[in-house]
């Protein structure tokens, strides 16, 4: 997870949701690593960003290293969470992070 993550409109500490997405038979990580295979993306405003032309995280720029190893991490919304754990579809942004890393190297 990345930012502060909400389930079902509702801000969930970090701790009390690995908890829960374990009820779920997810195995939750803290960094991300060849080992990850999701990234919740939460809102990051107020957050410490590394990146600040796109306001990326240190979370979301690993997700982009592990890109450039061929390793594919799928990012969702705090609303694709929900979804997930709601037994629905949450729709990666994997692509969409790729392109402002793009725009980002041209911009420099």
């Amino acid at each position: 997870m990345t930012g502060k993550v909400m389930v079902r409109g509702e801000h969930v500490a970090r701790e009390t949701l690995a908890k829960l997405l374990f009820t779920h038979g997810v195995r939750f990580k803290t960094d991300v690593t060849g080992q990850i295979s999701l990234l919740v993306h939460g809102d990051l405003s107020g957050q410490g960003v590394t990146d600040m032309t796109f306001e990326l995280s240190k979370k979301l720029l690993n997700v982009l290293n592990q890109d450039s190893h061929g390793h594919h991490v799928c990012v969702i919304s705090s609303a694709g969470l929900t979804a997930l754990m709601d037994g629905g579809e949450a729709r990666c942004f994997h692509e969409h992070l790729v392109e402002l890393a793009r725009r980002s190297r041209q911009a420099t």
